[in-house]
C-alpha cells in the first residue's frame, strides 16, 4: 500500500473521530444524561469513541510511524521524530483517562468527567490538526515509501500499545 492510500485512511479516521468528538462534547457541555434514551446515546458515542480512537492510534503506531521514522528522507524523518516526541504522550493519558473515567466515577463526578473529556477532545483535535497540515503533506512527498498494514512490531513511540477496560 502506498503512502498515499494510507493517509487517505487515516484521514478519513481523523473525520470520523472528530464527529465523534463533536457529538461527545454536545454530551458534556449539558447535563448528566437523566433519561435511559440520552444516557444509551452517550455511552454508545463514549464507546465508539473510545474503539475508533484506540484503533487509529495503534495503526499510526504500529504503521505510519515506524514507515516514516525508517524513510530515507532526513527532513520526514526528523519532522515524525518530533510528533512522536512531542504527542506521543496523549496515547498514555488517554488510557489513564478511559481507565478513570468509568460509569460510576462518571455518574459521581459529572464536572469532573466533562472537564476532563475537554481536554482529551482539545488534545485530539489539535494532534489531527498538526497531522492532517504538517506531518501528513510532508509525508506524500515521499509517495514512494510502501506501508505494510497490520502489526510491524511496532516502536511502541507514538501510539496507545494496549486497550483501556471497556466502560
Amino acid at each position: 500500500m502506498t503512502m498515499r492510500v494510507e493517509i487517505e485512511r487515516l484521514r478519513n479516521e481523523h473525520r470520523r473521530l472528530l464527529a465523534l468528538a463533536g457529538h461527545l462534547a454536545r454530551h458534556v457541555g449539558g447535563a448528566f444524561p437523566g433519561d435511559p434514551k440520552a444516557r444509551d446515546d452517550f455511552n454508545l458515542v463514549r464507546t465508539r469513541f473510545r474503539t475508533e480512537l484506540i484503533a487509529h492510534l495503534k495503526r499510526e503506531d504500529w504503521v505510519l510511524y515506524p514507515t516514516l521514522l525508517a524513510s530515507n528522507d532526513p527532513r520526514l524523518t526528523d519532522t515524525a521524530q518530533t510528533f512522536v516526541d512531542e504527542m506521543g504522550h496523549i496515547s498514555d493519558a488517554f488510557v489513564n483517562y478511559s481507565r478513570q473515567w468509568l460509569p460510576d466515577a462518571i455518574a459521581a463526578d459529572w464536572p469532573g468527567y466533562c472537564a476532563a473529556t475537554k481536554a482529551v477532545l482539545g488534545a485530539l483535535a489539535e494532534r489531527i490538526e498538526r497531522e492532517d497540515s504538517g506531518l501528513y503533506p510532508l509525508a506524500l512527498t515521499v509517495d514512494a515509501i510502501d506501508v505494510r498494514g497490520g502489526d510491524r512490531g511496532g516502536s511502541g513511540r507514538a501510539g496507545v500499545t494496549e486497550q483501556p477496560s471497556a466502560h
